[in-house]
């Protein structure tokens, strides 16, 4: 086996995400896992949520209307979170046009920045993956 052969099997695999559209019609694509660019970006943005001011929302779980403080997200912090999200799927769709790239991930917005936390290189370590997690949750229960 070559070097290369070898070399190849340690690269990331793809990560299957489905996705559904709004005929509840679910696909399976195939995400590489997020670069270290990409995570770096992540991490900042994420970092910025946390640190805006909070604001209390009502929201709805399990039945039940509860009153919530989540970070004030601005417009920028959206545009941010688009620009990793197309940097992803184009990373990983390379033969993608432009103006599709923009319909497919403005269209999907909420499941593939879900998905951003799912394309986690595993070996990042469990403290930043958890801060991540939460603010996701806080950018949702915000939106």
């Amino acid at each position: 086996m070559s070097d290369l052969d070898k070399l190849k099997k340690h690269l990331g695999r793809p990560i299957p995400i489905s996705i559904t559209n709004f005929d509840g019609i679910t696909d399976i694509f195939y995400f590489k896992p997020l670069n270290i660019e990409q995570q770096a970006l992540l991490m900042e943005v994420s970092k910025s949520i946390q640190d805006r001011d909070k604001i209390e929302v009502e929201i709805e779980e399990d039945g039940k209307k509860v009153k919530k403080q989540v970070p004030n997200v601005k417009s920028e912090d959206m545009k941010e979170m688009l620009g990793i999200i197309k940097d992803v799927v184009k990373c990983s769709m390379g033969d993608i046009d432009e103006n599709t790239l923009n319909d497919f991930c403005n269209t999907n917005f909420e499941q593939l920045s879900d998905a951003l936390f799912k394309l986690m290189p595993e070996n990042k370590s469990q403290k930043d993956i958890e801060l991540l997690k939460r603010t996701k949750e806080r950018i949702q229960s915000g939106q």
